[in-house]
């Protein structure tokens, strides 16, 4: 009896020590795990807890879906036994809640808790952290506050920087960083525990306020850090403000960590040079790029990918390859990102040759083009619309095995609508689905608009019943591009129809398929409660009508000449709180100008400054009708309010008062004007000048006419037949026949050809000095 007794103690030590030594070499697998632990249990004595919690950590580590289910299992069957053999400790408690944990039976986790608690030992924070971590996990980070700042108190165990982090991570990931910044500030002022936040604290709250898209929080931070910032956090920093596009301060804070000893690994380099190219700043991402080298940290693919990518983005391919044959040299072997960045490159200059070039190379280095490369060549020869080229491309890609994605298909389909090419489509929609290959909404949304635009209906709603029959709804990009087309084709009922299929359909509707209907059916614009049906149906899908879909409506109505009737949708607007904006009163001001109602549109004009809009040049189309009106008065008026008010006028502006002066023979004014054009120094067209001439000479200035006109014509100005026929008449009417005659000769060798104003001009002129010859 003894001697089994004594040999079973020798098989327990001889499995203890080889459970503890194949434990800590990380040798050991999940079965051979399993296995030991078994065996062990079998000869266990109290002592062997140590080792078996050894193989439980194991098993609990082991990448399997399974193993917190395993490590319960042999708990159970270890409890089983604890009466004679071994009872599970502290450790193993541990092991067990972390399991129960990361299985979500966080409640099981807590009853474990309670035996450790009712068992009497003392709890620690690494028991606890496994608590606080699953808690988190399962989004109930206010529980896990209550466990950190009132549970571990209670139960004498102390907070560690570690269960801190948990929470705040926890916290983070939850988008409520500023809670968490409030709970850091609590660990650095020692309220409640002295556990003062380390560097991982601190880089989690950072992340945290960069998640949030709250850049200047985040910044202010780290920058106010109680501890030293390692790597890590300069990276969360550098990445998260290359991310919010804040290059020039991610540039600062790369400095920050050079001049503070901190030395930046890979993945600070390829952050910063990233975020550099994003910007387009490559020539800065290129001396990163070189101090990297210099200071003997080695690129890896992911570096010269990125130089590369962002040197041909910038159209700078020569120097991309420069950085290529570089990577060559230094014996890192280039991988399809390489290639797909230059051969994109090369797309963006144009230079198929150099495409075809690279694209051949691939196999020679080892390399076979992969669904991303064929996509930049497919895509680059179908925008081009050389679909038959992208064919052979495309072929080529089956015929070496390479399965196109619906991405591939996606593009190919798009060339061959964009060329009509209908017959190629469907061949290849058919193609797509014999390799099984599911036609998605894009697809087939693909195919709907290139009916569309040919306004083929009755083989779009084909379309329609074939997605169906593949057991694909259309959804509301599908129906707004049939109900667009239906409408531009004045099927506005059959339109409507559709639109009813598809809210029946519970198909959430949008915007453009309100505003399509909205443009194109004059009932509804007439009729106050088919208007009012709209507007509630929207509502009712949860869509409130924008000033982008109230502005259609008031355009059409002035479109048509109906602006009276534009009160009703205004009013709408109003009961909607939707407030008018600067295009809906220029719409509003153009339409009572096109009927003749000046004081309306002046009244508007008032109206929109009085609610705080600031009028843009459109708005001033008043001024023009004024001036058709003869309303010189008026036009002048609004001319110099828009002065005042910072409105810069366009030429035509200008041209229009210009020539509204010098008709109503308001010469001072008109002079004042254009002196203030020509000071100005703007490029001014000759339109411009041939009113100014004109008007000098219709009030006799012809001296100053002919001196303007001398001016022009000795800067190489581009005059016109116009300016010519204006400063002919001039002469002849300043006397100065042999100066217009001189004139009249100069026009062929300015390049111009006298029009019959020119001739009719000459003729009259000459006859009245009695030339008839």
């Amino acid at each position: 009896m003894s001697r089994r007794v004594s040999a079973s103690h020798d098989r327990c030590l001889e499995l203890e020590r080889a459970a503890i030594g194949l434990a800590r070499s990380g040798n050991l697998g999940l079965d051979d795990a399993l296995k030991l632990f078994d065996e062990l249990l079998l000869h266990a004595r109290p002592a062997s807890v140590r080792a078996l919690n050894q193989l439980l950590s194991v098993v609990s580590r082991a990448k399997c879906s399974s193993s917190s289910k395993l490590v319960v299992s042999h708990f159970n069957g270890m409890l089983r036994d604890c009466s004679n053999k071994v009872a599970p400790d502290l450790c193993t408690y541990s092991i067990l809640i972390g399991c129960f944990c990361r299985m979500g039976c966080l409640e099981h986790g807590f009853a474990a808790f309670g035996l450790i608690l009712k068992t009497g030992w003392r709890v620690n924070d690494i028991v606890i952290n496994q608590l606080l971590k699953g808690l988190c996990d399962a989004k109930r980070v206010d529980e896990a506050m209550d466990v950190l700042l009132l549970l571990m108190p209670k139960v004498g165990c102390t907070c560690s920087v570690v269960s801190y982090s948990v929470v705040l991570k926890g916290l983070c990931d939850g988008k409520r960083a500023e809670e968490a910044l409030e709970l850091l500030h609590m660990m650095a002022d020692g309220q409640g525990s002295s556990c003062p936040p380390d560097v991982v604290s601190y880089t989690t709250v950072i992340n945290g306020f960069f998640s949030e898209g709250q850049v200047d929080k985040a910044y202010s931070l780290f920058l106010e850090m109680g501890v030293s910032p390692n790597v890590v956090t300069y990276n969360t920093i550098i990445d998260g403000l290359c991310k919010a596009q804040a290059v020039d301060t991610a540039e600062g804070g790369f400095q920050h960590m050079i001049d503070k000893g901190v030395k930046p690994d890979n993945v600070t380099y390829n952050t910063i040079i990233d975020g550099l190219c994003k910007a387009q700043a490559v020539d800065r991402a290129e001396g990163v790029f070189q101090q990297m080298i210099d200071k003997g940290v080695k690129p890896d693919h992911v570096t010269y990918n990125t130089i590369i990518d962002g040197l041909c983005k910038a159209q700078s391919v020569d120097r991309a390859e420069g950085v290529f044959q570089q990577m060559m040299d230094k014996g890192v072997k280039p991988n399809n990102g390489t290639y797909n960045c230059l051969i994109h490159g090369y797309f963006s200059t144009g230079q198929w040759e150099e495409v075809v070039r690279r694209f051949k190379e691939m196999p020679a280095r080892g390399l076979e083009p992969d669904v991303f490369t064929y996509g930049l060549l497919l895509d680059y020869l179908c925008k081009k619309g050389n679909c038959s080229e992208a064919q052979i491309f495309f072929d080529s890609m089956i015929r070496k095995g390479i399965k196109p994605n619906v991405t591939i298909y996606a593009i190919m389909l798009h060339g061959y609508g964009n060329k009509g090419a209908l017959s190629e489509m469907h061949d290849l929609l058919s193609l797509m689905v014999a390799n099984g290959i599911s036609p998605d909404h894009y697809i087939f949304n693909t195919v709907i608009c290139t009916y569309a635009k040919r306004a083929m209906i009755h083989e779009l709603m084909h379309i329609f019943i074939k997605m169906k029959q593949q057991g694909l709804s259309p959804d509301v990009v599908n129906y707004g591009a049939l109900i667009d087309a239906l409408c531009k084709l004045g099927r506005v009922d059959d339109a409507v129809l559709q639109f009813n299929q598809m809210i029946n359909e519970g198909v959430t509707t949008g915007k453009v398929v309100f505003s399509s209907l909205v443009f194109m059916d004059s009932a509804l614009l007439t009729n106050g409660r088919r208007l009012r049906n709209y507007f509630f149906e929207m509502l009712n899908q949860g869509i409130c009508p924008d000033i982008v879909f109230f502005n259609t409506i008031l355009c059409n109505l002035c479109r048509e000449g109906r602006v009276m009737e534009a009160q009703r949708p205004i009013d709408s607007m109003v009961c909607m709180g939707v407030k008018p904006d600067v295009i809906s009163y220029t719409t509003l001001i153009d339409g009572h100008c096109l009927a003749g109602r000046m004081d309306e549109a002046a009244k508007l004009l008032d109206g929109m400054v009085s609610v705080g809009l600031k009028p843009n040049i459109v708005s001033y189309t008043l001024l023009h009708d004024y001036c058709k009106a003869g309303r010189i008065d008026n036009a002048y008026c609004l001319f110099r309010e828009m002065l005042r008010k910072g409105v810069i006028p366009g030429v035509v502006t200008y041209n229009t008062i210009l020539h509204g002066l010098f008709w109503t023979r308001r010469f001072s004014e008109a002079k004042e004007l254009y002196l203030s054009i020509i000071k100005s120094g703007k490029q001014w067209s000759i339109n411009t000048y041939n009113i100014i001439l004109n008007g000098l000479s219709k009030n006799n200035c012809f001296d100053e006419a002919f001196k303007m006109f001398q001016s022009l014509w000795s800067k190489d100005f581009q005059l016109d037949i116009i300016t010519f026929n204006i400063m002919i008449d001039a002469l002849f009417k300043g006397g100065r026949k042999e100066d217009a005659t001189d004139l009249f000769a100069a026009i062929a060798a300015n390049g111009l050809v006298p029009s019959v104003v020119t001739y009719r001009l000459m003729t009259e002129n000459l006859i009245k000095e009695g030339l008839l010859d």
